[in-house]
C-alpha cells in the first residue's frame, strides 16, 4: 500500500478513536454513527492487514501497528 492509497477519512476517524479512546466518543465528536466510525476502521485495518485497536474493558487501545499509524496520522 502506498500514502495515496489512504483515505483522509480513514486517518481522521482513526485519529478521533485513537485520542478518544472509544468509537462511540469518537463518533459524538465526528458528529457520525457509531456504525460508520467502526465501519470506516475495519475497511482501514484491512487495507493495512493489521489490527489498530485492542479491546480493553469498555475502551480500546492501540495496538503497536495502532501507535505506528497513529504517528503518521498525526503527521498529516
Amino acid at each position: 500500500m502506498t500514502p495515496g492509497d489512504l483515505n483522509y477519512r480513514h486517518l481522521l476517524y482513526f485519529w478521533a478513536v485513537a485520542t478518544e479512546g472509544s468509537i462511540t466518543r469518537a463518533a459524538n465528536r465526528l458528529s457520525l454513527s457509531a456504525q460508520a466510525v467502526s465501519t470506516q476502521l475495519g475497511m482501514l485495518e484491512r487495507q493495512l492487514g493489521q489490527a489498530l485497536f485492542a479491546p480493553a474493558g469498555r475502551s480500546l487501545v492501540l495496538t503497536e501497528a495502532g501507535r505506528t499509524a497513529l504517528g503518521y496520522a498525526e503527521q498529516i
